[in-house]
Formats: C-alpha cells, structure tokens, sequence
C-alpha cells in the first residue's frame, strides 16, 4: 500500500517513540538527552539500546540495529511498512491516506491469501447462522454458547462432504494452490484427490491483532470421532506461537487493564468473554512460547495464569510459570478447584464468585516454590530432591534481589545455611547439564536424556537430523514412547511430509501431544554425535552384559570378542567416543 512521502512523515512525527517501545514492554531508563536499555532485537547484559525522543530515533550499539518509529514496529512487531504505517497512524488518531498518484505495492499473494482466508470464515459462519446442521447447533445450545458470542468470535460449521468449501472458494475465484497454502485444502498422495481440512466440524476463527482471519481451530461435534481437535496447520498466515485465541476481541479490554488472563481452550476464552472478562486469551493448540511472552509484552503488564484444578492442570501451571521467570512480566497462578474449567465454573457459580477466585491468585515464582517444597517428604532424602528440583528454578531467575530473597525464603523453610544453597546455586549455573534433565518438571522424567536430545534435535534441527538417521535406528533406543515417535517421524519423512509435528497431528494425536512436549521442553545445549555413541555404547554394554553372564567359557570369550570388534567397529564410524 503506497502512502505520500508527507503522510509519512507526519506519522512519524506524532508518535512518541519512548512511549511506543515503552509499551512492547523494554525498561528504558534516562541517560543524559536519550533513554537506554536492554536490546529487543539480541541477547545482552549491559544495555547498549539507545532511544532519543527528540529525534524519534532508536539505536542499538551491540547488534547495530536502528531506525525510526515505523522501522521499529517492522522489527519488533514484525510487521509489513505498510502494516506499520497503519498501525501508528491509528495510535495517533490519523486518518489513513493513500497516495493516489502511486500505484498499489502490497504484496499480492498475501492480500490473495487473506482474502481466501476471509471468505471462507463468511462461509463457515453463514453455514452455522443458517442452521444448515442440527447437531452444531444443539452443541452449541448444550453448552449454552449464547448467539451474540457466535457473531462476535465469528464461529463458524465446516459443511460434511469432502470438498463443499474447496467448491464454493472455487466459485469465489480462489486457484486450489491457494486453498492449499491457506491451509484449507490438502491432498491425498496416493491417489492426488484433493479434499476440505475442515469437515463437519465447530471451528473457531484465529484472528491476528488486526482481526483479519489467519487460521482456524475445529472441534468434532459428535463425541468419539478423531481427532478431537484440529487446526489450521502452519502457513505463510498463521504461526501458532506467534498468536492467542481472543487477543482481537480483548485488545481493548487488554489495553486498558494491562492484563491478561490465559486459559487453555477456545470455550473457556468464549465463556470468559460472554461474563464480563474481556481479557481472556489461549494459545491455540500448543504450548506457551518464549514468542507468546513477547506478544503478551506489547500489551500487557500482568498475566493470570488460570488452570484446571487437576493433575494436568497443575503441570501445566508449573510448566507454563517456569517460562515467566527470566522476564520483566508479573505473572501469577490461579488453580480451579477439582474438577472444574472456567467454562463450567463460570456456569455454576458466575461472575463474582469467579472474581474472588482472581483474588487468590499466586505469585507464579511463590507457587512454584509451594509445588516442588509439598511434593517431597520433610526428610534428608526428600530435601535433596526438592533441591534438585529448585535449583534450575533459581538458575532462571535474573533479578539478583529476588533471587536472594527467594534463597533466604527456600533456606528457613528447608532448614538449610542460606550459604549452602547458595553455593549448590552457584555450581548449578557453572554446570547445569548434570541436573537439568534429572530436575526441570518434565513430562519425560523417565526417558535417557541422549535419547531426548536426539528427537528434539529431529523435531528442531533440520541441519542435524540427517546425522541422526544416518547413524541411529528406532530400535536402538529404549524408550517405548520414543521410538513410536523416531518410526513415526521416519515414515512421514519416506511420505515425503517431512519431519512435520503439525502433519503428525492427524495421523497419531497421542504421539503428536509427546512431540508437542517435547518440542517446547528447555534442554541443554549437547553434542548430537556424543549421544549417539553413548546410546550405542549403552546398547553394547547391555548387549555384552547379557551373553556374557550364559554360556560356556567358550561362548563368554567369543561374546567378549564380538563386542571388542564392534566397539572397534563404533569408533570408526563415529570416531573415539570419550563417554562418560
């Protein structure tokens, strides 16, 4: 989209660029004429951002990064010129303006995109409006979904049938390729017959913060079908860790208050909304990420943690709370009592009782310290495995106040010197990998810690997998859970799918909620290869260990024998494996 050069140059001129980084939530203290602070765009310690107000200039002397107001919302909010001018433009009350002398420079394919995505989110809502399925609408009314929230989320029924909304789309005018890069449609490899992702099913439009429709989360309505749930997959338009389910609706709300309150599904977002709590987010089918904080950061100041109150629910509340603990966000914890969700609690108990349980929130850092100290016994045994467990808890915390103050508090409580845990503090951050795995909440406690570099690095480090399927087959681990994932991401790989986490959504949800986990787990920087000869070092050692205690005097030498040969045999392959 082309603006005049004097347009341009007014909205640079009414935005107050302090204000602006202010808001993405980057401390800017005052140095002489400029403002300073940490670095949005690299890793740093010592601040080396500089801000000058009365230029409306940004400048980084670590990483060289600069520009003005419109070149920062580019950077940080990754935002297209024309986006960014747009933005600013209605921050500061301007009416937009196009320069009608310029021809249109947008880029094409994502408009064509978008408006795919939108018409078929009017085909989907009008099919719901209509009534054109009984079942959805006796869904909807069980759950006791009100109409106005079908219109303000813009919920929508994907017709049954395989291909009723690659035909209207078609009849829109919108080429198959683009129903498949919108996510809309897919192919069957066998026989190259495309079909609808989305079929007979409830689905709720993802919107991104300029309520323009990028994706879609669907439900079945008929209990049993699978998979449960299905979203739109990962495209050019949707990035599931770069969006929240209902921060459009909420932006508002959110913008007032300064806080965000994050649940975990697209119903509890909906019901939250209908009884007044506008400020209601979820991810959308994962995880929180290092990039949903920093979403939230442009927003808000505060995040309420909201889960359900059961073992899951409590997983969940100490995973995503770790996450909080390296940044400048107040975050707390609020637990459902058992059994409930915010959806039924809302429902049973309505909006004030619902406030007051806002009321008792917790700290996150207080409710992670009361999770780990109340999962021990008060005994010698139990307080070294609850420090295990702390102390890469304490490893993320950056403020050195707090950090202190949290010690001194774990220290009374556990009866230990504050000196003493200040020291095993200090070890632990000196060498990390002997405890991370070991102590960090995990759903994969009981899996080998190679074996766990070895699929994150599948599911994360394209450059490196090769090196794992070359070397390493499924039946060398031990894990039942990780092989069925290696086998797994290996026949998508001969399907031509690639090592694709959202492809295995549909093909194996059980494996897909394990590659989920694993995919957001925190593990340490390793050695691909020395994992793969300690896993193959583990295999002859148990192998050896094996023949070598049955048979005759004969049979244990030759067993000996075999295994020098393929010890000899790994260290030509992989080189001299110096395990520990």
């Amino acid at each position: 989209m082309a603006f005049s050069k004097d347009f341009i140059r007014r909205v640079s001129e009414a935005t107050d660029i302090l204000g602006l980084i202010s808001s993405r939530g980057i401390n800017l203290k005052k140095a002489g004429a400029s403002f300073k602070g940490l670095c949005p765009f690299h890793s740093e310690k010592t601040p080396s951002f500089n801000v000058n107000p009365q230029r409306g200039f940004f400048h980084c002397f670590g990483c060289g990064a600069s520009g003005d107001s419109i070149k920062f919302l580019i950077m940080h909010d990754r935002l297209s010129f024309a986006e960014a001018v747009e933005e600013l433009a209605k921050m500061n009350g301007l009416q937009i303006e196009h320069d009608a002398s310029s021809p249109m420079q947008a880029d094409k394919g994502e408009d064509l995109g978008l408006k795919c995505l939108l018409d078929a989110e009017l085909f989907y809502h009008q099919q719901l409006m209509e009534g054109r399925n009984r079942s959805v609408l006796d869904y909807l009314n069980e759950r006791m979904i009100p109409e106005d929230q079908w219109s303000h989320f813009k919920l929508g029924y994907a017709p049954d049938g395989w291909t009723k909304t690659e035909e209207f789309l078609k009849g829109k005018g919108h080429p198959p390729p683009l129903l498949t890069r919108t996510g809309l449609s897919k192919t069957n490899e066998e026989n190259g017959r495309r079909y609808d992702r989305f079929r007979n099913r409830l689905l709720f439009p993802v919107h991104d913060v300029r309520g323009r429709c990028i994706g879609f989360g669907g439900r079945v309505i008929h209990e049993g079908d699978l998979p449960k749930y299905l979203n739109s997959p990962e495209t050019p338009y949707y990035r599931k860790s770069l969006v929240l389910y209902g921060l459009y609706q909420g932006m508002e709300e959110i913008r007032k208050s300064r806080e965000i309150i994050c649940v975990e599904g697209y119903l509890d977002v909906i019901r939250l909304h209908e009884y007044g709590f506008k400020n209601a987010v979820a991810p959308c089918g994962t995880a929180l990420t290092e990039q949903h904080l920093q979403l939230v950061k442009r927003y808000a100041e505060r995040v309420i943690l909201l889960f359900d109150g059961d073992d899951a629910g409590r997983e969940a509340a100490r995973t995503h709370g770790r996450l909080f603990l390296p940044h400048q966000l107040e975050a707390s914890v609020v637990m459902l009592p058992d059994g409930s969700d915010p959806d039924s609690f809302l429902l049973d108990h309505g909006a004030d009782a619902f406030r007051e349980l806002l009321l008792k929130q917790m700290p996150v850092l207080d409710y992670l310290l009361q999770q780990t100290l109340s999962k021990y016994p008060d005994t010698l045994q139990g307080k070294l495995k609850a420090l295990d467990e702390l102390l890469p808890i304490f490893a993320e915390i950056k403020d050195q106040t707090l950090k202190q103050m949290t010690l001194n508090a774990v220290a009374e409580k556990m009866g230990l010197p504050t000196s003493q845990l200040l020291e095993k503090s200090r070890k632990f951050l000196k060498n990390p990998d002997q405890t991370a795995i070991q102590s960090s909440p995990s759903v994969f406690h009981e899996e080998s810690r190679d074996e766990l570099w070895i699929l994150q690095t599948l599911l994360k480090n394209q450059d490196e997998a090769s090196q794992v399927r070359s070397h390493l087959q499924p039946e060398e681990l031990q894990s039942p859970r990780l092989k069925k994932l290696y086998e797994a991401l290996l026949e998508m790989e001969e399907q031509g799918l690639g090592f694709s986490i959202s492809t295995l959504e549909e093909k194996n949800p059980e494996l897909y909620q394990a590659a989920m986990s694993l995919s957001v787990e925190e593990l340490p920087q390793h050695d691909v290869l020395l994992s793969i000869k300690r896993i193959k070092q583990r295999n002859l050692k148990s192998e050896f260990q094996e023949l070598g205690s049955q048979g005759s005097m004969e049979e244990r030498l030759r067993a000996r024998l075999e295994h020098r040969k393929k010890q000899k045999e790994l260290v030509d392959l992989l080189g001299n494996p110096s395990l520990t």
